[in-house]
């Protein structure tokens, strides 16, 4: 069953003239799975400040127009993941965003 899945996989990146996945190079598959981990680290990074701005209700030097822009540029981002079906740069955008989104009502509600 798993080889008649693979061939289908193929077949299918054949036909929208996709590279293949995993990468025949070593260095462009590697980088491949690191993407990966970069799509969850990446919004993970945003929580340190997502918490102490509701652990300590404090919004002093949090930008509201800053947050919302990345907020809006993430969003666009992640509406392009989806139309390509890059599932990476849509999972990576739509949590940020989501995060951005969670700051945007925190700075909002402490301001």
């Amino acid at each position: 069953m798993k080889q008649g899945m693979h061939h289908l996989h193929v077949r299918k990146r054949l036909y929208r003239n996709l590279e293949e996945f995993p990468h025949p190079r070593r260095w462009v598959r590697v980088f491949d799975y690191l993407m990966y981990g970069v799509s969850i680290i990446g919004p993970a990074v945003l929580l340190p400040q997502a918490y102490q701005l509701f652990a300590y209700r404090d919004a002093e030097g949090l930008s509201l127009a800053t947050w919302l822009l990345l907020g809006t540029i993430n969003l666009l981002w992640s509406i392009y993941g989806l139309i390509h079906r890059e599932r990476l740069i849509f999972l990576s955008s739509f949590l940020i965003a989501v995060l951005d989104a969670v700051i945007v009502c925190g700075i909002l509600l402490y301001r």
